[in-house]
Parts: C-alpha cells; sequence; structure tokens
C-alpha cells in the first residue's frame, strides 16, 4: 500500500503528551478509528461504472477517480487500524490488491479511497484535537 501521514503539529501538545500519553494514545485510537469509518463509508459512493458478470454476480465497477464499488466485500471488510509504536497507529487495508485500486495500473486508472481520506483529515485533525483534547 502506499505511504500516506497525516501530520499533527505537536508543539502545543506536548505538555499533554508528557503529561498525559494515555490521554493522546485513546484520541489517536480513536482518529484512527474514525478514519478507517471513513474509508470503509467511501465505498459503494461513485457512480456506476460498467457492469460485468463474475459467475453468477454481476458486479457494476466505479468509475475511475472514485472509491471502487464493494464486490466480495473482501477489501471492504480488511481496512484495519493498529497500533504501530509509542502514540502511532498504522491504517492497513489487508489485501493485495488494495494498492492497485489506490495507485492504479497500467489497465486501470486509480480508485482511491486512502488517500482522499487522509486528505481530507489533515484539514480537520487540528481541530479535532482542540476539541477532544481541550488544547485551547
Amino acid at each position: 500500500m502506499a505511504d500516506f501521514e497525516v501530520r499533527i503539529d505537536t508543539r502545543r501538545m506536548q505538555r499533554l503528551i508528557q503529561e498525559q500519553p494515555r490521554i493522546v494514545d485513546q484520541w489517536l485510537r480513536g482518529v484512527a478509528n474514525e478514519m478507517v469509518a471513513d474509508i470503509v463509508l467511501s465505498f459503494g459512493t461513485s457512480p456506476p461504472g460498467r457492469s460485468y458478470r463474475r459467475g453468477n454476480a454481476t458486479h457494476v465497477a466505479s468509475q475511475p477517480g472514485y472509491p471502487p464499488n464493494v464486490d466480495s466485500g473482501t477489501l471492504h471488510n480488511a481496512i484495519t487500524s493498529a497500533p504501530a509504536g509509542r502514540l502511532k497507529y498504522e491504517i492497513r487495508a489487508g489485501t493485495e490488491y488494495a494498492y492497485h485500486l489506490e495507485m492504479g495500473t497500467e489497465r486501470m486508472a486509480a480508485r482511491p479511497f486512502v488517500g482522499p481520506v487522509f486528505d481530507d483529515w489533515q484539514g480537520k485533525i487540528d481541530d479535532d484535537a482542540r476539541r477532544n483534547l481541550r488544547l485551547d
């Protein structure tokens, strides 16, 4: 999977991190879980693309540039978050084809589903920290 990162200006949080690391960790875990929920909720929001049959089922693909539509549910169910060190969480898309959907291939345009959520959170993480950690 491609690496995406949300950066937090921790200068205002340093005191809280030193005095109450458990509170900051709980908040970060919550943010990671909300990001996972946002990614999962983005699936199926694409305007309909082409339809094709796979076995007895018909799948309606997403359009390029939109998150993938749900087919088998494997990717949908494989989006998770996990601790990755002190005050650090990873969001994982636990399938081999997740990268290909996110970035595209020679034969398929990208269906980004992680990057847009990270971009959205980059713009709102500061307000979320202020509100939930009472930084002001």
